[in-house]
């Protein structure tokens, strides 16, 4: 079962990188009559993909924080204490009982992290509102202070209202997403994050069969998710201030059984489809702090390079906005063998389209 299940991530993966660029997908669609997952897919299909993706980059970032402090740290108390007036990455190390400095830092690490993000899609012709959840765990090892290999379990679960057709949609579905990363030097790293996932979905629209009658027509269908992800990042710190960056691209492939609504023949027959979104991101990250714990505020900036539009015969056509900005602000704490994180985010520079997040995390070294 699990190499048949890394055998699909490797698979999406030369797909997702090795395949030609594909044109926007130009969707029209006649009022009221097109499935709740067609509306809500061109619009979520990114939001599955960030949690994921922004957990595991936070996970390895932690990681090459953790890394360079124990490298100074290794240099003895001397270096750690010009490192607190530098750094302020003295409250990753502490001394043993001979004066010798050790890191707090290991080498195999426990993590688990949760997401619950708001989406709200106010265009009236294409209306909904809802939540997404996803839960992740993970495990990862270094070695030789460079290489980090992991692999993170996810469970995610979404529930919308699509005013747009009187209806709504729900979604489960599991993962397994592996990740990578090489640390080049204190301040540069690089990784490449995979991802597959099985999800079910159930939807529902109201139908309209005459004068104050209605008719709820329902429908469920299978589909799969694929990912690939790569990050080039970088630290540094000036005084109690630690700056880093980073320059992501991120490929997603979605694959959708065909379906039937109920009650034919008034419900719709929707065939097999394919869908892939490739997204450019660019994160600023600025944090500040002394002994234990630090305040912070992100930027993500994210370019999706073929969005999905939704278009409509006639009549006013909604933004499609094919690219965002997603604003943070978290409390992250370092202790010794732990690490915890709390953030808040919104989405930015979308029209039609609210976000609000939180997720917290922690992380214990073995």
């Amino acid at each position: 079962m699990l190499q048949k299940i890394l055998g699909r991530i490797l698979g999406y993966a030369l797909l997702l990188y090795g395949g030609s660029a594909f044109a926007f997908t130009l969707i029209e669609f006649q009022e009221l009559s097109p499935p709740s997952e067609s509306i809500t897919t061109a619009t979520t299909l990114e939001t599955q993909v960030q949690p994921i993706v922004g957990t595991i980059r936070s996970q390895l970032f932690n990681i090459q924080r953790l890394k360079r402090a124990q490298r100074v740290s290794q240099a003895g108390p001397v270096l750690v204490a010009a490192t607190e007036r530098l750094g302020g990455f003295e409250y990753l190390a502490a001394n043993d009982k001979s004066g010798t400095a050790v890191a707090s830092a290991g080498t195999e690490s426990l993590w688990i992290s949760t997401t619950a993000t708001s989406l709200e899609n106010d265009f009236e012709r294409t209306a909904f509102y809802g939540a997404t959840h996803n839960l992740l765990a993970g495990f990862d090892l270094t070695r030789a202070d460079r290489y980090v290999l992991g692999v993170a379990f996810g469970h995610e679960a979404s529930n919308f209202t699509t005013t747009f057709n009187t209806g709504n949609e729900k979604t489960r579905g599991y993962s397994v997403n592996p990740y990578f990363a090489y640390l080049l030097s204190d301040a540069w790293s690089i990784d490449l994050l995979l991802g597959y996932g099985e999800l079910d979905t159930r939807q529902t629209r109201t139908f309209a069969t005459g004068l104050l009658t209605t008719l709820a027509l329902n429908s469920e269908f299978a589909s799969t998710r694929g990912f690939a992800s790569t990050n080039l990042t970088y630290l540094t710190a000036l005084g109690d201030w630690k700056l880093s960056g980073a320059l992501g691209y991120t490929a997603t492939r979605r694959e959708q059984d065909a379906y039937a609504e109920s009650s034919p023949p008034l419900g719709s027959t929707v065939s097999a489809s394919k869908q892939t979104v490739k997204q450019v991101s660019v994160l600023g990250e600025a944090a500040y702090g002394r002994g234990a714990s630090e305040t912070y505020f992100g930027l993500l900036y994210e370019d999706t390079r073929d969005p999905q539009k939704v278009q409509f015969a006639t009549g006013e056509q909604p933004a499609n906005d094919p690219d965002s900005v997603l604003l943070s602000a978290g409390w992250r704490y370092f202790g010794k063998g732990l690490t915890a994180n709390f953030v808040f985010s919104k989405r930015l520079a979308q029209d039609q389209v609210n976000e609000y997040g939180f997720s917290m995390m922690l992380r214990v070294d073995l």
